[in-house]
């Protein structure tokens, strides 16, 4: 019988006192996870992931990772209880790579027997068709990393939303980050299980940090990538037009490929100066003397960052570079959802430096519930209630 989308987050909230505990296995419950991925990537989606496997050890569950090839950078980072998995042989990122990953992980995923398969975002939403085959009747949860059609014109959205609708037939539930992200969801697959976790973006039983000392001149910070979908020449036109205004200074804390354009860009603009780039640092000192964060992606899912800003209490200032901003800067207090032009974005910077440095937690209390285990435990109850049968909205496609 279907079943209203609306009606897996009841579930979550229902069972959510069975995984509220310190190991051990509900009646019935998921006792063996698989997280199926290409490898161990140095990004969101693969930290986000290792962090819910650790968790879900630690919980009492067992936890294999299922990967194409022990590579990336993070492979040092898997957690105490996770057990890790290789292709044979393997299968390393590439182009096509997705094309046979899918096909390469049948055979050990049987052999493995899991009772949930976790696909850890969108990238691996294609591996679904073939772990299907593979375990016909295991359950196949999968988080929802992006916005599923960022940035689509209107003209080829039908055409998108179906090839969506298709790659994402094998998957049993869709599990998004936020509210704002899970609308997209609804209107896209209708009639399909969905549900919204929280990202674990903060540490288990999580405080505030203190807050530092404000500087002067104000500290602006923009932390990514130097590459293309972060869109740091953008933040940095955006803090030339700040400098025009008032004294400032920007550090960004990120490596990548266009370092000597941004480099040169900045000596262009006449702010070198005022610039520092010291490549990949930890953030948490500089936030704790940042007067604002600047993030000028072009697309996001989830931005961590801003909910590591949030509760250091560090106001954001961004461009629309996804729906889930909207409940994270949600007053002037939280700063501002700015178009991604550099004039706009300095006014809304100079007007988000004016707020108060210390908000008296009130910044860190509307991210509170990123705390990784409350985020591990959450997960823990869609794949228990998934075990038992409770998360089928539709018959399973043939």
């Amino acid at each position: 019988m279907s079943r209203d989308p609306h009606d897996t987050q009841h579930a979550l909230t229902a069972l959510a006192g069975a995984a509220d505990h310190d190991g051990g296995v509900p009646p019935g419950g998921a006792r063996h996870i698989v997280i199926a991925a290409q490898d161990f990537n140095r990004g969101g989606t693969e930290r986000v992931a290792l962090t819910l496997a650790g968790h879900w050890a630690a919980l009492g569950r067992r936890v294999n990772m299922l990967v194409g090839a022990v590579a990336g950078g993070l492979e040092d980072t898997v957690p105490p209880g996770v057990t890790v998995v290789e292709c044979s042989p393997p299968v390393p990122r590439s182009l096509l790579a997705r094309l046979r990953l899918g096909r390469a992980m049948a055979e050990p995923l049987r052999a493995l027997s899991p009772d949930v398969v976790f696909l850890t975002g969108n990238y691996h939403f294609i591996l679904a068709p073939a772990l299907r085959r593979a375990v016909p009747g295991t359950p196949i949860i999968a988080k929802v990393s992006n916005p599923l059609l960022s940035g689509v014109p209107r003209v080829v959205e039908a055409l998108l939303a179906l090839a969506v609708r298709q790659v994402t037939r094998a998957i049993d539930l869709l599990v998004f980050m936020a509210p704002e992200l899970a609308e997209e969801g609804r209107r896209l697959l209708p009639g399909r299980a969905m549900a919204t976790v929280a990202e674990p973006n903060l540490p288990a039983g999580w405080q505030p940090p203190p807050r530092g000392t404000a500087e002067d001149p104000p500290l602006v910070l923009a932390i990514g990538r130097l590459e293309p979908q972060k869109h740091m020449a953008l933040a940095l036109r955006t803090f030339a037009e700040l400098r025009r205004q008032r004294p400032a200074r920007l550090v960004v804390l990120g490596e990548g490929p266009e370092r000597p354009t941004l480099e040169a860009l900045a000596r262009r603009l006449g702010i070198a100066g005022d610039v520092d780039m010291p490549g990949f640092a930890d953030p948490a000192p500089y936030l704790a003397r940042a007067s604002a964060l600047l993030m000028s992606s072009r697309y996001e899912g989830y931005p961590a960052v801003v909910v590591e800003a949030l509760a250091a209490d560090v106001p954001v200032v961004s461009t629309p570079c996804t729906p889930a901003l909207a409940s994270l800067i949600a007053s002037p207090l939280h700063g501002a959802v700015t178009p991604a032009d550099p004039a706009a974005l300095a006014r809304a910077l100079a007007a988000t430096l004016d707020q108060p440095f210390v908000s008296d937690g009130a910044r860190a209390a509307s991210v509170a519930h990123h705390d990784a285990r409350r985020s591990a435990q959450e997960y823990l109850a869609l794949f228990d209630a998934a075990q038992q049968g409770a998360l089928q909205a539709a018959p399973r496609p043939a």
